[in-house]
């Protein structure tokens, strides 16, 4: 910093000016510190994200369960089953066709401006782990919950 035998300076004033250095020097730390946890909360914020759309369209789609069991109280009992089992082959079918080209229709790369032409199969989605983290599917169990 400054060097004393230069400077005509009191030795309160070159106590309080170490005392600067010091807190500069902690300030910098502490700046360096919270650089480095920006990465961690980027990812955390990502993770956030996914989590609550994964709930969220659970929540969604438990509503399924509650039109099956209305559905099942409206029928004759010897019917139940079969509304039941109607249910079911709903949301799979569902799930299969809008993996295979709904998706692909809503969130794919636009056919003038009215209809997606890619992502058919969900094949631009990212399904690893690692650095490229998932990309998509949460998005797609999401928007997969409401078409069943």
């Amino acid at each position: 910093c400054l060097d004393r035998g230069l400077i005509a300076m009191s030795e309160e004033t070159w106590a309080t000016i170490a005392q600067l250095d010091a807190v500069t020097a902690s300030v910098q730390a502490n700046a360096d510190a919270i650089m480095s946890l920006e990465g961690v909360v980027s990812t955390n914020a990502n993770d956030a994200d996914a989590a609550w759309l994964i709930l969220c369209g659970a929540l969604v789609f438990f509503m399924q369960a509650g039109f099956a069991m209305l559905e099942a109280g409206i029928v004759h009992p010897k019917n139940m089953t079969n509304i039941l089992f109607k249910n079911i082959c709903d949301a799979s079918i569902a799930a299969i066709c809008f993996w295979l080209v709904g998706y692909g229709f809503a969130y794919g790369d636009s056919e003038g401006g009215f209809i997606g032409k890619t992502n058919f199969g969900l094949d631009l989605i990212y399904n690893g782990v690692g650095e490229g983290g998932s990309d998509g599917w949460h998005g797609w169990v999401f928007q997969w919950a409401f078409t069943g």
